[in-house]
């Protein structure tokens, strides 16, 4: 166990805040820690019977397009399933008949405090998307046999979402849906 001892919040932005300072170990001796404090995201995988879509989209914090699962941020308070709806809405212009909850993972726990929870969509509709004005999203379709190459391939890089794929992946083989 770690107790903070003086935590010092060294940077509040829109997104994340940085606290870092003295914590005393369960031991009593004393250590310095950093710590990202996020208030956790959203991440689904929509599903139409057939195809999964993805987003690509570019990620400035790595200088590249990266393919991966609509997510997005949640807010103070906010139910994850009801933001998760929201976001696939918003990024691809699928609406999620039922959502199935695929539990939560963290990003970086070494540093960090966002808890990621993950869905599945196996019922979609078509609507509007409604992109955000800053957002340049890139819709990717593909079937489950093009998916699986994907995760083979080690060409898919966004961690929350090859977890969200190989939960996927499982629940499908367990339920027997889509086959």
């Amino acid at each position: 166990m770690e107790t903070w001892l003086d935590p010092t919040v060294r940077f509040q932005g829109t997104i994340f805040t940085v606290r870092a300072g003295s914590i005393q170990l369960d031991t009593g001796e004393t250590a310095y820690r950093e710590v990202v404090e996020h208030p956790g995201g959203v991440c689904v995988l929509p599903f139409d019977g057939q195809h999964v879509t993805l987003v690509k989209q570019y990620r400035i914090a790595l200088g590249e397009d990266v393919l991966e699962a609509p997510a997005g941020k949640l807010e103070q308070g906010e139910d994850p399933a009801e933001r998760a709806k929201i976001e696939l809405e918003e990024e691809t212009g699928l609406r999620a008949e039922r959502l199935v909850a695929a539990g939560q993972v963290y990003g970086s726990v070494g540093f960090c405090s966002e808890r990621i929870h993950l869905f599945f969509a196996p019922e979609v509709k078509q609507v509007e998307q409604r992109l955000e004005a800053e957002e340049r999203i890139e819709l990717v379709r593909m079937n489950l046999d093009e998916l699986e190459e994907l995760i083979q391939s080690q060409r898919l890089t966004d961690a929350k979402t090859i977890c969200l794929i190989t939960r996927f992946q499982h629940w499908m083989r367990v339920t027997g849906a889509g086959l």
